[in-house]
């Protein structure tokens, strides 16, 4: 019965329910972020600092009972800080063929290849972001004033979001003959964009947020989509995504 009312839950879409009353999902998971000073993006991909932070796991997208708690054959693990001016968002990918076909800023990374997604809500509101990074340092935007807007060719307009974007591939890029560490990506997402709705990034305010993974490689046999906190169907089921705290 148990795995019966699992299953009937990822049908439905989860969109309302949670699946913590089953013991299988927690909900809102609360996270933090430190808030750092002197933070210099140039080189904030390897600063000492993010060794002293939580590191999240990914793991699999739901899709069936069994991926439930289920870890990715090439693991993930992401990172939160902020300061003054940027939400920083750190990845790092274990993966045996680092590539992308995209080439410029502002398209559908998903399609492309490998990839880094971060979700971003506030609790309160309807409004959320999608914003990407790849291993070959392009950035995407994407704004959805409601998920009851989500497809509209609004939400995917072309926009100048200075989010910053820098990646380091341990393996060689875009070449499948070879077998590649892993990639790290940062992102810089400007507050000025997170906070002009009237919401703060600040102690006291908590906002929801999600990662997920598009792992394309030609050393496996399928994509592998995983993500952190652990999600049933749709990356937009924002009743699913981690909460966070932004301390000093």
């Amino acid at each position: 019965m148990k795995k019966l009312t699992a299953v009937l839950l990822l049908l439905l879409g989860c969109s309302t329910m949670s699946l913590a009353n089953n013991g299988m999902y927690q909900s809102h998971l609360k996270i933090q972020a430190a808030k750092v000073k002197g933070f210099d993006f140039a080189s904030g991909i390897d600063n000492p600092v993010w060794q002293k932070q939580p590191a999240h796991q990914f793991m699999y997208c739901i899709s069936t009972v069994d991926d439930i708690n289920r870890a990715p054959a090439e693991s993930g693990t992401v990172q939160y800080l902020y300061d003054d001016r940027y939400l920083y968002v750190r990845a790092h990918f274990s993966d045996s063929d680092v590539m992308t076909g995209a080439t410029k800023h502002g398209e559908h990374f998903y399609a492309q290849g490998d990839l880094l997604e971060v979700f971003i809500k506030h609790p309160k509101h309807n409004y959320y972001w999608e914003i990407y990074g790849t291993p070959n340092k392009l950035r995407t935007r994407f704004y959805y004033p409601s998920r009851a807007m989500l497809g509209l060719p609004s939400g995917f307009a072309p926009n100048d979001c200075p989010i910053l974007v820098d990646a380091k591939v341990d393996g060689t890029f875009n070449d499948p003959r070879d077998v590649d560490k892993s990639w790290t990506v940062l992102l810089g997402i400007p507050r000025s964009e997170l906070e002009k709705n009237g919401e703060k990034i600040a102690p006291g305010n908590n906002w929801l947020i999600f990662a997920s993974r598009y792992n394309f490689s030609a050393h496996q046999n399928d994509r592998e989509l995983s993500c952190f906190p652990q999600i049933p169907g749709s990356y937009h089921l924002y009743e699913y995504y981690a909460e966070i705290e932004f301390t000093e």
